[in-house]
């Protein structure tokens, strides 16, 4: 660290200074917890933030945060304001103090993605962030083996609403979209805008409507900000993706077979949106799916229904993990068309490639302990090739 720049080191035990040749020393500050210091600095800077005028966006939910948070910033950046976001998904205790410390105190907003897997991490992170603005994407089946069941997650993913500063506003799905409400103030300091699909997000270039809810969130945090009408519409069309959430890869080459990968994370919720933007893609289509983790008392209920909805939707799958190979047998899937894996093996990405052909779509989705985008280099280097041959 000090051979890097740094001048001072925040530590939890007695180490002697670093000697560095040609420089100066280090300063150690010993604390007892050296995360609680790092929330302790992220809390003042937050306040810094504020009285500079920097306005906060926390984004939390179920499914969709890191896209939201991504089009967020998109459509702001878009009309001109200037701000910065959570790096890739820096939404746990060290990402959302270290996303709060990067803020440049001038800038007009950041946006903060707020995640969780455990009860209370909401509440604890969001009593840092202090939101202007908080934008629940979604109640879905997240890690329910330790929330239990919707309830308990939406229950949750509420405890932003209490740290919102007073006067700002809580941005929520329509009532009739929530699978479960949603824990709310009595007598609440902030107002609540709710959304739904908005026309506004029609020329979106993502595909799913799941990604369609996701710009019409992003598109009334910009009414909050002032935006015009006008240049929300015009942001739509130039939209990018976050990286390994519904990314097309080879679509736009008719050499190549059409990637979705969706391979960043998953649960129950999160695979039938995945599995339906395959299904709106043409014959023929391939899902392979991951075990979905962290999921409790549903855990073989929820891999029979996704396995079963998969068979139904695609005419080949690829089942990996052992908790989608229990499923895959007992449900006696056609093993002509579903094969299970209870593991994965480095001859698996080959074995998936057989068979692929220019014309096909291939989904990837599992969580983020599957890591299913080791399958990508083997494609790259199948079709890259027959690519540069042409």
């Amino acid at each position: 660290a000090r051979a890097a720049g740094a001048v001072l080191a925040i530590v939890e035990q007695d180490v002697p200074p670093p000697k560095v040749a040609g420089q100066g020393g280090l300063a150690l500050l010993r604390v007892e917890s050296s995360v609680a210091a790092l929330q302790a600095l992220a809390r003042h800077w937050r306040e810094r933030l504020r009285d500079a005028g920097c306005r906060v966006v926390g984004v939390c939910g179920s499914n969709g945060k890191t896209t939201t948070r991504h089009l967020i910033h998109h459509v702001l950046s878009y009309a001109g304001l200037r701000g910065s976001q959570s790096p890739k998904s820096f939404n746990n205790h060290l990402g959302v103090p270290l996303t709060l410390l990067a803020a440049p105190a001038g800038d007009d907003f950041l946006v903060a993605e707020v995640g969780t897997n455990h009860p209370g991490e909401i509440a604890s992170l969001s009593a840092i962030v202090r939101p202007d603005i908080a934008v629940i994407t979604s109640i879905g089946e997240e890690h329910l083996e330790f929330f239990e069941d919707l309830t308990g997650v939406a229950r949750e993913e509420s405890a932003v609403l209490e740290h919102i500063l007073d006067g700002g506003t809580a941005i929520l799905l329509t009532e009739a979209r929530l699978p479960v409400q949603l824990t709310i103030p009595t007598e609440p300091a902030f107002s609540i805008l709710r959304f739904d699909l908005d026309p506004i997000s029609a020329a979106l270039p993502l595909p799913g409507e799941h990604n369609r809810l996701n710009a019409s969130a992003a598109s009334a945090v910009a009414r909050c900000f002032g935006v015009a009408e006008a240049r929300i519409a015009n942001a739509w069309p130039a939209a990018g993706h976050a990286p390994m959430r519904g990314e097309l890869i080879g679509a736009d080459d008719p050499r190549r077979p059409t990637v979705i990968n969706d391979a960043y994370n998953a649960n129950p919720t999160s695979m039938r949106a995945a599995l339906k933007v395959l299904a709106d893609h043409p014959a023929p289509r391939i899902a392979v799916l991951g075990d979905m983790l962290e999921l409790g008392q549903v855990t073989e209920s929820a891999h029979r229904d996704i396995a079963a909805l998969a068979a139904q939707t695609a005419e080949r799958c690829v089942l990996i993990g052992p908790r989608f190979a229990a499923a895959a047998a007992e449900l006696a899937l056609d093993p002509q068309a579903v094969s299970a894996h209870a593991r994965w093996s480095d001859e698996l990405p080959a074995q998936i490639a057989t068979g692929l052909t220019a014309e096909t779509t291939l989904l990837l989705k599992g969580s983020r302990g599957m890591a299913l985008e080791r399958l990508l280099p083997v494609l790259e280097a199948r079709f890259g090739q027959a690519a540069d041959q042409d």
